[in-house]
């Protein structure tokens, strides 16, 4: 018996996540389950995209295009002030 894998699923790129944040924050906006189809992903995930929009923007803001097209997995600081003054 094999130990449960997690991650099997696909990934989207930090631009795709802004694709599917722009586009479904329109007041006209397609349902979350042809985004999932579209992408290739749960429907779950695009909620959780949704869910994160704000983190997602952030984290992104600082990225250059390309490094938006070619990460997949961004992590979010536990204690950003303590790096913040790390940095300075």
């Amino acid at each position: 018996m094999q130990p449960p894998s997690e991650g099997k699923g696909k990934r989207l790129s930090e631009s795709q996540r802004l694709e599917v944040i722009a586009k479904l924050c329109v007041p006209s906006a397609p349902s979350k389950r042809s985004f999932a189809r579209e992408y290739g992903v749960s429907e779950a995930a695009i909620r959780k995209i949704l869910k994160n929009r704000e983190v997602i923007r952030k984290r992104s803001a600082l990225m250059s295009e390309e490094t938006k097209t070619k990460t997949f997995r961004a992590s979010v600081g536990r204690f950003s002030e303590l790096e913040d003054i790390l940095y300075l």
